[in-house]
C-alpha cells in the first residue's frame, strides 16, 4: 500500500504459519524496514481499512525475488 506524498510503503507478508501475517513499513527510498507488527490473518482486513482512512491504496506488485 502507498500513500502520494509518503515516505512510506506498508507491505502484507504471508508468514509461514499460515495464520499469520507480517505487516512491514518500509521508507520508499531506501527500503529500510521502519516498523514490523505480527497480526492474525484474519485481522488484516481491519488493518487494510485502517491504512486506507489515512490515505494509504491498494497496489498490486509484481512477483520479486526479495518479495
Amino acid at each position: 500500500m502507498i500513500k502520494t506524498h509518503s515516505p512510506h510503503e506498508v507491505k502484507f507478508k504471508s508468514d509461514t504459519d499460515p495464520h499469520f501475517v507480517n505487516v512491514v513499513l518500509l521508507k520508499r527510498a531506501t527500503g529500510q524496514v521502519v516498523a514490523t507488527h505480527f497480526i492474525l490473518r484474519s485481522d488484516v482486513p481491519s488493518w487494510v481499512t485502517m491504512y486506507e482512512g489515512d490515505g494509504f491504496e491498494i497496489v498490486e506488485h509484481n512477483n520479486e525475488s526479495n518479495g
